[in-house]
């Protein structure tokens, strides 16, 4: 009798602690995805996404990726700053306005947040030549 006692304590003693490591390690996963969630920029005809790390530009339909991506130097409440052409230093977006600016403050176009079905998509019978 003592034996059969030791081995079902041991057995729900083994599974309590499965369950709990299970129950924590998804939950570690979920925050990590949450943080990672790209935001979609439309200026005119021109799609961007925008990381914490990076901002990509040049959408293909075709293949649904970013062609370019650009360093993002600084993120600041009001500013974003990225490597969009080194040579003249960094392109900027105010968070504020949307305004796409060149580093001599020339506004380029106004972004607007769009959702991820909000780009484009080809039709069902595919690109017509």
């Amino acid at each position: 009798m003592k034996i059969i006692i030791s081995s079902i304590s041991r057995l729900f003693f083994s599974y309590s602690k499965f369950f709990a490591s299970l129950v924590l390690l998804s939950g570690i996963n979920s925050f990590a995805y949450a943080a990672d969630q790209p935001t979609y920029l439309k200026c005119n005809e021109r799609y961007y996404k925008l990381t914490g790390l990076e901002m990509r530009s040049s959408y293909n339909v075709r293949t649904k990726k970013f062609k370019y991506s650009y360093q993002i130097l600084s993120f600041t409440n009001d500013y974003i700053k990225f490597d969009y052409n080194s040579m003249y230093g960094g392109w900027t977006i105010d968070r504020n306005t949307g305004e796409f600016k060149t580093p001599k403050d020339k506004v380029v176009c106004i972004l607007n947040k769009i959702s991820f079905n909000d780009l484009p998509k080809l039709n069902d019978e595919g690109k017509l030549f």
